[in-house]
Formats: structure tokens, sequence, C-alpha cells
């Protein structure tokens, strides 16, 4: 209310942001027959060329302003459409906006529930019903609006105007709810893959750029710091695909260079410590790729060798949480304490 007090002194015209309420609403309204259009597998060119779609918002646009300009308006309103509703200019500007919203939720319910209703729908489909839901407590809403409107102007008032506004608040509130939610639920799964690369992006970077810092020649782009990679929320599929290569070739780089003896050292460290199976292969791992950052410890290159990971997979789904793995033990007390007792002891192998 403040805003639009602020809006109609701004201009010196008196309930001049209601009328840019309305007049964006009428662009919602066909934004809204748009997206269910589409949702309904229906091309939106094809809603586009029919131009009624596009006319009738943009005539009726013309007509309420010109009734809200015509009418007499001495004080702002907290409800234009009922409290000038005795002048009938401002009766047919309520009418017709609210008549334009309902005929618009009439036929995005009938698509909703036409297509929401198809074999194998799947959460789009559910979501067109959750839409057809809040579509249709839209059109009870368009109802009450204009049955008070027309009441009004003919000089009845059945309900005070505190519980008007409460229905009216209700019943759009509602809506809105359903709505939204049927219009978010088809791409649900699509955020939750984005969260998941997204989280597992952060999860990997302390390992990532740890051990890229020793071999920098796999890495693609120059990195950058944590918080930098916290705002980058674009690509994180692609992103998440390449920093998996890029510790893998870090990974082989590094065995390659390191002494087995060293290796041996850390298997020995692992099971001092009552690790054994799969995830004992990864503390090792974890412990000697620690301990060789520092490039004393390592030894010649050995190209000939072929060493397997500790753990991995043959795809992207399964090499996630074997890499996650590894990074948790890569930043443990184990992985730490090995680094501090090979650094120590220098012996002569590892100094070759």
């Amino acid at each position: 209310m403040k805003v639009a007090s602020s809006v109609d002194a701004l201009v010196h015209i008196p309930n001049f942001a209601a009328l840019i309420k309305h007049l964006s609403g009428l662009g919602a309204i066909h934004a809204v027959l748009v997206f269910v259009h589409t949702m309904s597998e229906q091309s939106a060119a094809r809603l586009k060329a029919r131009r009624p779609h596009i006319a009738v918002p943009v005539a009726a646009g013309f007509i309420i302003s010109a009734l809200f300009f015509a009418t007499p308006q001495q004080h702002e309103a907290t409800d234009l459409l009922t409290e000038y509703a005795a002048d009938g200019r401002i009766a047919a500007y309520g009418v017709l906006w609210t008549a334009m919203l309902g005929m618009a939720l009439v036929s995005a319910t009938g698509l909703c529930w036409r297509w929401g209703r198809q074999p194998d729908a799947g959460l789009l489909g559910q979501g067109l019903r959750f839409t057809g839901i809040g579509t249709t407590i839209g059109m009870t809403y368009a109802v009450h609006r204009i049955a008070m409107v027309v009441l009004h102007y003919l000089g009845y008032t059945p309900i005070s105007p505190g519980t008007e506004q409460g229905i009216s608040s209700l019943l759009l509130g509602s809506a809105l709810i359903f709505i939204m939610f049927g219009s978010t639920l088809p791409a649900l799964p699509r955020l939750l893959r984005w969260w998941r690369d997204y989280r597992d992006l952060l999860r990997l970077y302390p390992l990532w750029r740890s051990l890229t810092e020793s071999v920098p020649s796999v890495r693609l782009d120059p990195p950058r710091g944590m918080a930098a990679e916290r705002l980058t929320l674009r690509h994180t599929h692609q992103r998440l695909y390449r920093r998996n290569i890029e510790i893998r070739d870090a990974i082989l780089d590094l065995r390659n260079r390191t002494p087995s003896t060293l290796r041996d050292q850390a298997t020995s460290h692992v099971a001092t410590r009552g690790l054994t199976g799969a995830y004992a292969e990864i503390a090792a791992e974890a412990c000697w790729l620690a301990a060789v950052k520092d490039p004393r410890l390592r030894g010649k290159p050995t190209p000939g060798e072929h060493h397997p990971p500790a753990s991995g997979g043959r795809d992207l789904a399964s090499e996630i949480p074997a890499l996650k793995a590894l990074a948790a033990a890569y930043d443990s007390d184990l992985a730490r304490d090995f680094t501090a007792k090979c650094t120590s002891a220098q012996t002569p192998e590892t100094t070759a």
C-alpha cells in the first residue's frame, strides 16, 4: 500500500498504481495461457498465431485505461474495484478485468485437465493437474470478485469489507500456491540433479585443488577460489564431469611417480589403524597421495607400469561416490599423520 501511494503521489493521479497492477495482470493472463499451452505440449508458435489471444488482452487494456481516466477519483482506495464500484465506469472496469482473468483461467483449466490426464504423462501430468486445481480456485476468485463488484454497484453490501477482503485473499493465495507448485513440479528432477552436482563439485573442490596443484598440466582452466566456486551456478554437470577427469589424471600422474615402498608404507599405516576391505584401499591411496605432495617423496616416473585405482566406476554416477570417499580420507587425520611421519623419516628410497 505504501508503494502504491508513493507511485500515485509521484504521478499525481489517485489509484494509478491499481491501473498499472491490472494492466500487468492482463499481460500475466496472456503469459499463463502461453505457459499452459507449452506445458500441454502444444507449440507456443501456434498460440501466438491466434490473434485473439494477443488482441483481446491489448484491447481490454485500452478499454480499462479509458474507463479509469474517465472516472473522477478524489481519494486513494484500498480496493479500487469495490470502493468506487458505485460508479458505472469503475464497475465496468472491474467486471471487464475480472472477466478477462476468468476466461483465461477457464481456458487454462481445460488444457490442464485434458492434458494432465494423458497416460504416461509423469511429473508433467501431475504438474498440470496441480496447476488445474489452482486455476479452478482462481475461477472461483474471479466469480467472487465479479459478484462483489456488481452487488456494490447495485448498492448491496452482503458481507463486511474485511470479510470480503479475507475471502479474496484466501482464494487468490490458494490459487497461486497450487499454480506455482504445479508449474515447478516438472522441473523438480532437473533441479535435484543440479543440486547434487553442485554439492558434489564443492565436496570435491579441496581434493581437486590439492592434486592439481601438484600436477597443474591436467587442468583445462585456471583454478578459482572457493568463494568463486560457490557463486558459479551454471554448467554444474559439465564441470563435475571435467573435475572427475582432472582428479583421475592427477592421481595417475602421481601414482607413476610414487615409489612402491611408499605405497606399501601407506598400506601398513592403514592396517595398523584396524582398517580393512575396500575402505582400507581408499584410505591407503589417500595417504600416499597426501604424502607425495611433497616433491621430495616422489620417485622417478614409471610410465611402463599400470596401477589400477583403489576405487572407481565405469561412469560418472559410480565415480563420484568413490571420489567423495577418497576426498574424505585425503582430508583425514589418518592421511595427515602418515604425511608427517614420511616427511620426518625421509627414508633413502623416498629421497632418491
